[in-house]
């Protein structure tokens, strides 16, 4: 019986771990998937895997391994209730995804497992970005930034890490295409945010999609679009409430498309 290509894109994807520790302010995942990492064990991983193989249809290729950020696997914490991606006892070795990413590929009959899946940047380790764009990466590597401005990504809860020590570190290793997703008019941006972010795109060239910000009940970000303020600090927020407004943002980092 024929399978058509994206029924198999999803057949012979493998979730590695659910959760998320990344606690974006605009994301809701934390509230579906819970904010701590569940990752299952690399036998049934791998069991999985060596299963997918034996089917008639399966033609070599795992089309993604991951979760909802693809680099997590293993970071499981239930130490203390806090925010496991600022803890200082958390693993960010990824060796265990890395043993993991390594013993999948070597099992008979699988020829490519591709990471489709996003990848947080600001937990990257330099022998992992290698690993990852040797083995796993077909033509682009996606990660999201969403923005540039300090304040907004503080805002965003995103503000860790370095996207310059990133791309420079992606760059000597070369062989694949980085690509950017961006988010604008969140709360406390205005079009001077977004002017910004614009010209650090047209630096970085590679975006691959530029999304206006969607309220999505039970947010951080929800809250202070309807508040005007941000809810841990009291501070007043700029809100980009009207169509007019968000369009201008949008444009400006994407003045070729104007319909």
């Amino acid at each position: 019986k024929a399978v058509d290509d994206q029924t198999m894109g999803f057949e012979f994807s493998v979730v590695t771990h659910r959760g998320c520790i990344g606690n974006c302010n605009f994301c809701s995942l934390l509230l579906t998937m819970g904010n701590k990492i569940i990752s299952r064990s690399e036998e049934s991983i791998l069991r999985e895997i060596k299963y997918i193989t034996t089917l008639p249809h399966f033609r070599g290729n795992i089309d993604d391994f991951g979760g909802p950020s693809a680099n997590m696997y293993g970071m499981d914490c239930s130490a203390c209730g806090g925010d496991c991606i600022d803890c200082r006892k958390l693993d960010r070795s990824h060796r265990k995804l890395m043993e993991l990413m390594r013993k999948a590929r070597n099992i008979q009959g699988v020829r490519k497992i591709f990471v489709r899946s996003g990848v947080r940047y600001d937990l990257v380790t330099k022998d992992y970005l290698k690993e990852l764009v040797n083995f796993h990466v077909s033509g682009k590597l996606k990660i999201a930034p969403e923005h540039v401005n300090r304040d907004v990504l503080r805002l965003m809860n995103k503000d860790r890490g370095s996207l310059e020590k990133f791309i420079k570190e992606f760059n000597e290793i070369g062989k694949c295409e980085l690509v950017f997703y961006f988010m604008t008019a969140h709360p406390g941006s205005t079009l001077k945010e977004a002017k910004e972010l614009a010209n650090a795109i047209r630096k970085l060239r590679n975006a691959e999609s530029v999304q206006i910000f969607t309220p999505t009940p039970m947010t951080v970000s929800t809250c202070m679009y309807y508040t005007g303020m941000d809810p841990k600090t009291g501070e007043k927020v700029h809100v980009p409430r009207t169509y007019r407004e968000k369009k201008e943002q949008k444009r400006v980092l994407m003045p070729q498309k104007r319909n």
